[in-house]
């Protein structure tokens, strides 16, 4: 199994949906991104919030998003089967 194996959105980010509606929530700080927050006359608001979320990931957590994105393979790839 490689890091492309594993669907970014499980290491960056959760999805956190309740009365209020959906949000994304980094899982290495508190950012949280709203979904209606986005204008849908500029695009799909699922889309620009997951958008933004990953550029938050990518500038803020670079390095730690790799290194767990490393640990969890390697804790899959030793798994007992």
């Amino acid at each position: 199994m490689t890091a492309e194996d594993i669907p970014h959105s499980l290491i960056m980010y959760r999805i956190r949906i309740d009365n209020r509606g959906t949000t994304f929530v980094c899982r290495a700080c508190p950012h949280t991104e709203r979904i209606q927050d986005f204008n849908r006359s500029i695009g799909n608001p699922r889309t620009l919030a997951a958008q933004s979320m990953l550029k938050h990931v990518h500038a803020e957590h670079s390095r730690e998003t790799h290194v767990r994105t490393v640990s969890m393979i390697m804790e899959r790839e030793n798994a007992p089967r």
